[in-house]
């Protein structure tokens, strides 16, 4: 296991007009930028039980998102280590070739493109999921891996993430098995533990009933970012004002091919042994909940924690 926390490794890969960007929106300043990470990796290495990972890379992913607010990343880094430490059944050994069945299906995309403002754009298409294959817990994991792929380019870590839904062939009987564990850890997984900056969820061709699954949604979403969740119905045409079609998949009436981008996708099934390094790092390991099975919906038990502690083989 390696984390090096030498500051002469980084090079800063913005250009000019998203530097200014940094500064402007999220308080970075190049000039202090290394002090700020010599303090959060100090800060972290005193705290008591936690291996993190403290290269500067990681960190200054966890900064940006948090508009160098030191209080507030030590925080997220912490909710970082401590999520993937109270969900086992999600994160033990989370690597791509876990869930590539999810990945190659279209459901979860990243076409490799942006809209106008730069922002990454990731697709959803919750009708595709078989849940007669996968549970929730390959679609959580799934998100996480590609979110986490994404959020290596530093642009990104600048612009922000935004979500396109597309709800055609979405069923009441997906709709059953977005349960309260599902939606708790989809949530958890954007909001408290990957270092994104979340500027939208637009969603469109909602069935009637989606209502319904929103409004189970919503007590696990805070109420910021509430507040940028949008629906279209069908008016896909809506997002051609602020969207390129050519950087749009053809269901969204643009001009990429659904799962177009396969050299990215590629790269992130060649990453398993990067994932495998990532989870050498953490709190030291505690049981929790390691006896608990998971059905075909996914919807194990994750109350609370249990066990014994003791030290990661790594």
């Amino acid at each position: 296991m390696t984390s090096n926390g030498d500051l002469s490794n980084y090079t800063c890969t913005l250009s000019s007009d998203v530097i200014e960007q940094a500064k402007t929106e999220l308080n970075e300043d190049p000039a202090t930028r290394h002090i700020e990470i010599k303090n959060l990796k100090s800060r972290l290495e005193k705290y008591p039980g936690l291996q993190p990972r403290t290269d500067v890379k990681f960190l200054l992913r966890f900064l940006r998102a948090r508009k160098f607010d030191q209080e507030k990343t030590f925080e997220l880094v912490k909710n970082y280590y401590k999520t993937r430490q109270q969900y086992p059944e999600i994160f033990d050994d989370i690597k791509p070739s876990r869930v590539r069945s999810v990945l190659e299906n279209g459901s979860i995309e990243f076409p490799g493109s942006t809209d106008n403002n730069g922002c990454a754009i990731i697709i959803f298409r919750p009708g595709l999921w078989d849940f007669d294959q996968v549970t929730y817990i390959d679609i959580v994991r799934a998100l996480y891996l590609l979110l986490s792929k994404v959020m290596e380019d530093e642009n990104f870590q600048v612009k922000g993430v935004q979500f396109l839904d597309i709800l055609t062939g979405f069923t009441m009987k997906h709709a059953s098995h977005v349960t309260p564990s599902f939606v708790k850890s989809f949530m958890q997984v954007l909001q408290d533990v990957l270092p994104l900056r979340l500027k939208s969820f637009v969603f469109f061709k909602e069935p009637a009933f989606f209502d319904l699954v929103f409004s189970l949604m919503k007590p696990f979403i805070k109420e910021k970012l509430t507040k940028r969740f949008v629906f279209n119905g069908p008016k896909v045409e809506k997002l051609h004002a602020i969207i390129d079609r050519k950087s749009l998949p053809t269901d969204f009436g643009g001009e990429l091919p659904i799962l177009g981008n396969k050299a990215w996708l590629d790269d992130l099934f060649a990453s398993d042994a990067q994932f495998e390094e990532e989870n050498k790092f953490g709190f030291v390991q505690m049981n929790v909940n390691k006896g608990k099975s998971v059905s075909k919906s996914g919807d194990a038990d994750m109350q609370g924690l249990g066990g014994t502690f003791k030290k990661l083989n790594i």
